[in-house]
């Protein structure tokens, strides 16, 4: 029978065998020989796809599908059999039509997913319940949030009241607590600080609301979650640090009973006010705050005992489970006992002796557009700060978006289940920008909530269903026993939550691993976390971000535009394999060679550094360099400006008589350098590179290059060792007809016939001249 050939994407499949791969990464290679059509002459013709692979231009030539079993009767082949169009009837097109509409559907409104199969006996007890709880928690968690945020304290839990089911229709995560964030609260706060009327303030972070969710509803539906990776880990850290800072200076004013107190702009003119209104102190305020962070403190020591002792092996006490859901719900109690404390103190001195909430709105929010309310209208008009407005809206969505992703991934990675990026982004947006017609301000994540979500025992997105109606019940009921609430009692919270933001830590590891007199180390993060921190701090959360991320930029624009190049090394103390001379100094070299890796893409970007470095590496080596071997396993990628750079540097050399020779290049780059610089220019010429194939090893390419110096009667070139000596006098005497690209002497294109690459690279080098 004859032998026949797939070729997919992982390799060759032939009948006699599995897939085969290069040892460079999986590069696609020609194994065998393709019969010929009767009526067809000539070779076969080669077609090349972007990513490198080679597809047969007959087809029928090989009497069989394209990705079928090499024998006809094989039906257990691990590749899908791909049926013709013109076999499939309408009906299988419709259906299949039918069904991509549907997947494509559910895709972009997971609720038809999984609530048509949703298991009412088993999931929905552990959903209400869990819903239950994280609504509690959320009632107390966003009121101190409105307060982070310097808005009407109702603002918050309108925040878990909307946002929450608009997610649970469009999410991918049955865990993620959709309601307020610190953070986010961090960058209302700091668009708000220019606005000294609390009612204005309210007004305009619901329209901040709606402009942050239309951000991330545009990105989403483009599908561009990937610019949240420009918001890097000492980024966010030094930004939480520097806002955590601000928001610790500004709960002053609560704790410490300042009622009278100057709306100060900026961390230096708050304290400036706070200093000036010192003498208002409400003391008895101030010691009730106190005692709530110490009751704060107490109430996490005794989740961590919890949680330590439920990790050990039973039998567990029963009260111990009761006691660590206690500790999560610290923040209701701590809310009960200051609550009460006001309200008896109220009742025995005939009104409240320490500042309290005072009058909350009961009732559902009221269906308010955004843009409607009359501060937001009068900025639409007037355009003041509208520009900030906009573009703090963007930073917003990203930061709301990356903490609630990255909560979410977490938990999806525990619980083995798969969330998409693209389609959280576009949840998290059209919650936000419905929340915003009902008095809610931008809406996010929280990693505490989250993860209690999963302890609890959510199973599904119908939990965020139950979070409405708790919170649905308790704005309708019980907002008149939140009249007594001490604003000292909210400052507690704030500030013992807060403090846990402060990440110094971080700040102390990038120092240590800075290593400002030595190469390497982490300088870039630990110059842009005290970035993020002082601008955040002196002026403002967004000139604070935008200038660490355009500090990052610029230091990728730079690694783009000047990556390393270095001189290697074998060491044959560790087998022989090659790294960088200048640091592992024992690495030998070869006179006449020059071994050069370059560590980047070469690009219009980076293509007259690379020459330049290549030229000052060759000109400034110990020896006359006869021959450069570049090692191209870490360039990516080749465009038009790096191509006619090769051009030039290669036409120079060889008119001074320094060849070249490319090894390790992989995939669409390999395909580039054989399309360019594997045939010759004209008639008469020689191609610019000289090497018999192109996908070899740095092995490979010095042993050629050696033979190569060898035949020059180079003598100094030769190599040390017995073997390669005996290896050149034996390849020495295999006949003078030098190889010539597209010849039958040698592969054609660097592809490899049906013999292994070793004995091809063996007769074609034995030929090179």
């Amino acid at each position: 029978k004859p032998a026949r050939l797939q070729l997919l994407r992982g390799g060759a499949l032939s009948r006699d065998g599995p897939p085969e791969h290069d040892a460079g990464g999986g590069e696609e290679r020609a194994m065998a020989s393709f019969p010929k059509d009767s009526a067809s002459s000539g070779p076969e013709e080669r077609r090349v796809t972007r990513i490198g692979d080679w597809v047969p231009s007959g087809r029928a030539a090989l009497g069989t599908s394209p990705v079928s079993g090499a024998s006809g009767g094989d039906q257990g082949d691990a590749y899908t059999q791909f049926t013709d169009s013109g076999e499939a009837t309408k009906l299988e097109k419709v259906a299949t039509c039918l069904s991509t509409v549907k997947h494509g559907v559910v895709a972009c409104v997971p609720v038809l997913g999984w609530l048509p199969k949703y298991k009412w006996k088993e999931d929905f007890f552990y959903d209400f319940v869990g819903g239950a709880t994280i609504a509690l928690i959320c009632l107390v968690q966003t009121l101190a949030h409105a307060a982070i945020a310097t808005t009407d304290v109702i603002q918050g839990p309108y925040c878990a009241f909307v946002p929450p089911f608009v997610y649970a229709m469009l999410g991918t995560s049955p865990h993620a607590s959709i309601s307020s964030g610190a953070i986010a609260a961090i960058l209302i706060a700091d668009q708000l600080q220019y606005f000294h009327d609390l009612e204005e303030r309210t007004q305009l972070a619901s329209l901040l609301a709606l402009i942050s969710g239309l951000w991330l509803i545009v990105l989403g539906l483009c599908r561009a979650a990937y610019l949240v990776r420009f918001l890097s880990q000492s980024l966010i850290s030094g930004f939480v640090t520097g806002g955590s800072v601000l928001i610790l200076e500004g709960q002053l004013k609560n704790l410490l009973g300042l009622v009278n107190m100057e709306h100060g702009v900026g961390f230096i003119d708050t304290g400036r006010c706070l200093f000036q209104a010192l003498p208002q102190t409400n003391f008895v305020g101030l010691a009730l705050g106190l005692s709530m962070m110490g009751v704060l403190q107490l109430m996490m020591w005794l989740k961590k005992y919890c949680v330590d002792r439920l990790k050990q092996k039973g039998p567990h006490p029963k009260w111990l489970k009761a006691a660590k859901l206690v500790s999560e719900m610290k923040e209701l109690v701590l809310v009960a006992i200051s609550t009460t404390f006001a309200y008896v103190t109220a009742q025995m001195y005939g009104g409240a002796i320490i500042p309290v909430v005072g009058d909350i709105t009961p009732g559902l929010p009221p269906f308010k557009p955004a843009y409607d309310l009359p501060a937001s209208r009068s900025m639409l008009e007037t355009h003041y700060r509208l520009q900030e407005f906009i573009f703090g809206g963007f930073l917003v969505a990203l930061t709301s978006f990356l903490t609630t992703y990255a909560t979410s991934k977490k938990q999806a990675l525990h619980h083995g289940y798969q969330i998409d990026a693209s389609q959280e982004m576009f949840a998290l947006g059209m919650a936000g920008a419905c929340g915003s017609f009902f008095g809610s301000f931008t809406p996010s994540g929280s990693l505490s909530r989250t993860s209690l979500a999963s302890e609890v025992g959510v199973k599904t997105q119908m939990s965020g269903l139950m979070k409405i109606v708790v919170v649905g019940t308790s704005l309708s009921f019980l907002t008149p026993v939140l009249y007594y609430l001490p604003k000292a009692a909210l400052a507690a919270i704030i500030l013992r939550s807060t403090w846990t933001l402060v990440d110094f830590k971080t700040a102390r590891e990038l120092w240590r691993a800075c290593k400002p007199n030595q190469v390497g180390g982490l300088r870039r993060d630990f110059v842009v976390w005290w970035i993020a921190f002082f601008l955040t701090i002196f002026c403002g959360v967004l000139y604070g971000i935008g200038s660490a991320v355009l500090f990052s930029v610029l230091m990728i624009v730079k690694d783009a535009a000047g990556p390393r190049v270095v001189v290697l090394g074998q060491i044959e103390s560790l087998g022989g394999i090659w790294r960088d001379a200048e640091v592992w100094t024992e690495g030998r070299t070869f006179p006449g060679i020059l071994v050069v890796e370059f560590r980047g893409p070469l690009s219009f970007a980076s293509a007259d550094y690379f020459m330049e470095e290549l030229e000052k590496r060759r000109m400034h080596a110990a020896t006359n360099i006869e021959i450069v071997v570049l090692a191209f396993g870490s360039v990516h990628d080749l465009d038009k400006t790096a191509i006619e750079m090769l051009r030039e540097l290669l036409t120079e050399w060889r008119a001074r008589g320094v060849s070249c020779i490319i090894a390790d290049a992989k995939s669409r780059v390999r395909l580039l350098l054989e399309q360019y610089f594997a045939t010759a220019a004209g008639k008469g010429k020689q191609p610019l590179l000289d090497q018999p194939a192109f996908i070899i090893t740095l092995d490979d390419a010095m042993n050629l290059a050696k033979r190569t110096l060898a035949r020059r009667n180079r003598g100094a070139a030769l190599p040390a060792t017995k073997e390669d000596q005996e290896y050149i006098a034996r390849t020495s005497s295999a006949g003078q007809g030098g190889w010539r690209h597209g010849g039958s002497t040698g592969p054609v294109m660097g592809l490899v016939t049906e013999n292994t690459r070793a004995e091809n690279f063996q007769r074609a080098t034995s030929n090179a001249v």
